[in-house]
């Protein structure tokens, strides 16, 4: 599943890299494009708090037994492996913005 979340975000950048803008509505595009970024950075870092404090819920509740035990520790890494790609998509997006990394 990590996969092809990246496999999309790469297409999407590829695709709005490739894209010949002029200045005023490249500008345009990135500022909405960081605004849907950011949107998903606070829904991401909100689902990845309340999987952490139902995996806790669950871990507590079944009184250590080792099956439930590693459904809780995958839900402690799902919500972390979402939390950073969404994290990364929007970092990668600041560095297109500030012109680090121009774009053709």
């Amino acid at each position: 599943m990590v996969r092809r979340v990246a496999a999309a975000l790469a297409a999407l950048f590829a695709a709005a890299a490739s894209m010949a803008a002029a200045p005023d509505e490249e500008r345009a595009m990135l500022d909405a494009f960081d605004g849907v970024l950011t949107a998903m950075a606070y829904a991401a870092a909100g689902l990845a708090l309340f999987a952490v404090v139902w995996a806790g819920f669950v871990l507590m509740a079944e009184g250590g037994e080792p099956r439930n035990a590693g459904r809780a520790r995958g839900a402690i890494a799902g919500a972390i492996v979402g939390l950073v790609v969404v994290l990364s998509a929007k970092a990668l997006a600041l560095v297109l913005r500030s012109g680090i990394v121009p774009i053709p």
